[in-house]
């Protein structure tokens, strides 16, 4: 009888034993299904509020809408669903043009064909401004945003979306120190390969 309890004991832990060394063999990380992505992308933007100061004083608090597009191409790493990119990108508006490079994020809330997700980024960009002979002056630029991305196959996928995005600019112009904020909504779309 005192032989059958420690054989009883061991025989009713070895599917615990099996289950724990079955879990640490088979664990899975989102770096495990790691692929690459390059992605193609334009985008129209309204720019709704535009602040102007110089020497600290404002020159203009604008509410008037003016629109824009731009075109970006976005390389990066898909982690099992969520993307992190390097983003250049170039608008043009009237007399002022944008160069962005940033760093995005997107979040997707399912594993589905159509995907809800959110976005997040935040880089730097530069500034020409033909009418103040302002030429590629650098500050600091930001986006959040939300849509959908609908997958074809394992490898393409389409993505639309909305984003509130903004930019801000300090330089001298003419021996005063000029200081330019913009801010807005925007619709954007991007065609994506992963391999």
């Amino acid at each position: 009888m005192k032989k059958i309890i420690p054989v009883a004991l061991c025989a009713a832990f070895l599917p615990v034993y099996g289950f724990a060394a079955d879990a640490t063999t088979n664990t899975t990380s989102i770096f495990d299904n790691t692929r690459f992505f390059i992605e193609y992308g334009a985008s129209i933007f309204s720019s709704t509020g535009t602040k102007e100061k110089l020497d600290g004083e404002t020159l203009s608090d604008v509410d008037t809408t003016s629109v824009n597009t731009g075109t970006s191409l976005s390389i990066g790493a898909d982690f099992d669903g969520i993307q992190l990119a390097f983003t250049p990108s170039y608008s043009d508006q009237e007399s002022m043009s944008v160069t962005d490079l940033s760093l995005q994020l997107f979040v997707p809330f399912m594993d589905t064909k159509l995907q809800p997700f959110v976005s997040l980024s935040a880089g730097i960009g530069f500034v020409s401004i033909d009418s103040l002979d302002v030429d590629n002056e650098i500050g600091f630029s930001y986006g959040i945003g939300a849509g959908v991305k609908y997958t074809f196959n394992d490898n393409m996928y389409v993505k639309v979306g909305l984003e509130y995005a903004g930019a801000s600019f300090s330089f001298d112009v003419y021996g005063y120190d000029a200081d330019i904020s913009a801010s807005g909504f925007g619709l954007t779309t991007g065609l994506g390969y992963r391999f």
